[in-house]
């Protein structure tokens, strides 16, 4: 059977997370890091089966019609990924009871399930239920099905029994509370000896990990959901319980917000995110006792398909603290990272740095602390005039928006273009946004129709030759935790050509214009899409010519066809194209006749692969990009997204050897099969291991100690006495 020309974008996405999961796996990973790849994978299909899986069965129920690239059917491409995740999902469970738990007990860090817990544990949690957890948990009564059984059976309800409802309730009047049940959150449901049921919620603000035993070396914990299941009876005086079971809800979250509501459009994605909490099923996850489990799903009219039952305990993305703990660095086993980058010295004033040159930052081998210096001395610097800023997602105490903030009281003419629309951070963004404009700030909430995903600061200062700007363009978002967890690039620069086009783009952006005349920057959605397609056909054409054509090019996901065709194009026509892409890939490489000269290779390490760069090789004169923007329909059509060329020659080639070293990785690399499956590089015969994000941490440090030398040697020069000169 003849490959279509497009993997299916769902189907790859999953094929993704299996990557992530298979990190998990491995049995040469400390226990810490196996758990925080186990976590990582659990955070990335609750998004998922918020978005993709709850949009998927939308389409199916409004029609059916075919999707692009592939052109299957929503309920086919539903079923076929709801089996591949199940079979994920298996391995997962299996692997994190059987293997990871009992290997992270021997190294230090226990997590003791209810069969294994001795006296002491069994106290502990008595008095954690009878001083927390009943004094706050309020059982619910639920309408639940009962199980199959005699009609005297225990299991059946008593229509007689002291709380009986007077009459019975309808939908209207009293709606199944299990329906109504928190997204995502922790529950435990209950069925009494007389066939009645409940559910209570785990309360969300009491501490979910217990320490029993803590040490120096070691740490024995018991879960708060474990001591409500194991204590729950206590909650029903009176009554024995047939079953009892933990569960999540997972609901559809990909809602669109009226974006014509101009005259309050805080208040309509505020509303977006109340009508998340009472959306559609898309997923029951649980443990425990599985036929009430079963109840609950068929409550929630939710298909089998949709249910996960587990032995491991549930929401396991919340386990990744444990893994970052400080007292289990040495498990979790963390590369030495976050060097001052190579252009900037450690005690330069930082505008005349800048002016010296441009600065090319490589986040987590190199510091995010530039660009918080940037903005913090904004902030103080009585010559500077304005500061204006995209942010699409920071953290949860940013001190980028802290020094936004104080400059703006300080009367800094602050302008802030705040994405509200960036999917699940639109609470925070909304909170940020408000202490802005209390600041004095001005802050643009995003533009209607389209999400701001450009990563761009610039600063305006006064000095003696006149106004000066100084500008950050990323490929990642502005926040310093996950600059730290996340691979990225940054250029700093005072160029003229890169100030001018990025006070257009923000100029644009604010006021609402038509599409600037940029020369340096290129911008979606209105020039992207035709730029990339140009230097694609460049290359092609360069081959049809009998050059030398190559296209290097990183990004964390490739969908969109017309590009996807570009490339199908400049294969056949003998340009050999490199790609390194971290997720979705709906290209088909190595076909014949069709891909043969592409090939694809995706990167799961200790830090998730982030950077956006291309690299074209121009007849030997390359050209090379970074921008905010992968190669995806919704990047180039429907956001504002920045690309930027790298004019240092020194900077290209940094870049240009660092994507070819993700090429030569033969220990994290898998690369794509024409039949879509990942292979798993490994070390030819007689060829070393080889790991990309090792070797980039390596030269990180290499950089490090050779500043240090060199800063020991000039103090060593200032000290001599006069009279050696």
């Amino acid at each position: 059977m003849t490959p279509s020309r497009y993997i299916q974008r769902e189907i790859s996405w999953n094929a993704f997370n299996e990557r992530v999961l298979d990190e998990a796996l491995r049995s040469d990973l400390l226990p810490a890091r196996r758990l925080k790849f186990i976590a990582i994978t659990s955070a990335n299909y609750d998004e998922f089966f918020m978005v993709r899986v709850g949009r998927l069965m939308r389409d199916s129920r409004a029609g059916d019609a075919p999707i692009p690239p592939g052109g299957q059917r929503p309920s086919a491409v539903l079923s076929q990924l709801l089996a591949e995740i199940r079979q994920v999902i298996h391995r997962q469970d299996t692997a994190l009871t059987r293997d990871i738990l009992p290997a992270l007990a021997e190294s230090g860090l226990t997590i003791l399930p209810p069969e294994q817990w001795d006296s002491e544990a069994r106290a502990k949690a008595k008095r954690i239920f009878e001083y927390e957890l009943f004094p706050t948990c309020t059982p619910i009564a639920i309408d639940l099905p009962a199980p199959p059984g005699p009609a005297n059976s225990p299991n059946r309800p008593d229509p007689t029994g002291p709380l009986a409802p007077a009459t019975p309730a309808t939908p209207a009047a009293a709606p199944n509370p299990i329906a109504q049940a928190a997204q995502r959150r922790i529950h435990a449901a209950f069925r009494l000896d007389n066939g009645r049921c409940a559910f209570v919620r785990l309360p969300e603000n009491l501490e979910r990990f217990r320490t029993l035993r803590n040490s120096p070396n070691s740490r024995t914990v018991i879960l708060l959901d474990h001591i409500l299941l194991t204590h729950g009876e206590r909650l029903f005086p009176g009554r024995g319980l047939a079953g009892a079971c933990l569960f999540r809800i997972t609901r559809d979250a990909d809602m669109t917000v009226d974006e014509e509501r101009d005259e309050d459009f805080i208040a309509a994605m505020e509303e977006v995110l109340e009508r998340r909490k009472s959306s559609f099923p898309v997923r029951l996850e649980s443990s425990g006792h599985r036929p009430l489990a079963e109840s609950i799903r068929d409550a929630l009219e939710l298909p089998p398909e949709h249910h996960f039952h587990f032995r491991s305990p549930l929401d396991l993305k919340a386990f990744l603290p444990l893994t970052l703990s400080p007292a289990f660095e040495e498990n979790a086993g963390p590369l030495e990272v976050n060097q001052i980058p190579r252009d900037l010295g450690e005690n330069d004033t930082i505008w005349d740095t800048f002016k010296d040159g441009d600065i090319l930052l490589h986040h987590p081998y190199e510091s995010f602390a530039p660009v918080i210096r940037m903005v913090e001395s904004a902030a103080v610097d009585p010559d500077v005039l304005a500061v204006k800023m995209t942010l699409y997602r920071t953290s949860g105490d940013s001190p980028i928006v802290s020094a936004l903030i104080a400059a703006a009281e300080r009367g800094v003419q602050v302008t802030v273009i705040v994405e509200l629309k960036a999917r699940f951070d639109e609470g925070a963004n909304i909170g940020w946004a408000a202490r802005l404009e209390q600041a004095g700030a001005i802050v643009i909430y995003g533009l209607a129709g389209l999400k701001v995903h450009a990563k761009a600061l610039m600063i305006v200062r006064r000095e003696d030759s006149g106004i000066r700007r100084y500008l950050h363009l990323g490929t990642g978002n502005y926040n310093e935790d996950t600059a730290e967890l996340y691979t990225d690039m940054g250029l700093i620069t005072a160029r003229d050509g890169f100030t001018r086009d990025a006070a257009l783009f923000f100029n644009a952006v604010t006021g609402y214009s038509s599409e600037p005349h940029l020369e340096t920057l290129t911008m979606a959605p209105f020039a992207l899409r035709r730029e990339t397609l140009r230097l694609i056909h460049r290359e092609t054409e360069r081959a049809k010519d009998g050059e030398e054509a190559r296209i290097t090019a990183k990004m964390n996901s490739l969908v969109d066809t017309e590009i996807i065709e570009a490339l199908y194009e400049a294969s056949g026509a003998g340009v050999r194209v490199n790609l390194n892409i971290r997720g979705i890939c709906c290209l088909r490489p190595g076909v014949e006749g069709m891909s043969e000269n592409i090939r694809v290779v995706s990167i799961i390490d200790t830090f998730l692969e982030h950077t956006r760069a291309f690299i074209y090789h121009n007849g030997g004169n390359i050209e090379v990009y970074l921008s905010s923007a992968d190669w995806m329909t919704r990047n180039l059509n429907r956001r504002v997204e920045l690309l930027f060329p790298i004019p240092q020659p020194a900077h290209k080639r940094r870049i240009a050897a660092a994507l070819d070293t993700y090429f030569r990785d033969n220990t994290r690399a898998r690369q794509l099969q024409p039949d879509g499956e990942w292979r798993l590089r490994s070390p030819l015969e007689g060829e070393r291991k080889f790991r990309a994000q090792e070797h980039f941490a390596g030269r990180a440090r290499q950089a490090a100690r050779k500043r240090d030398d060199a800063e020991r040697r000039a103090l060593s020069v200032r000290r001599r006495p006069p009279g050696e000169r």
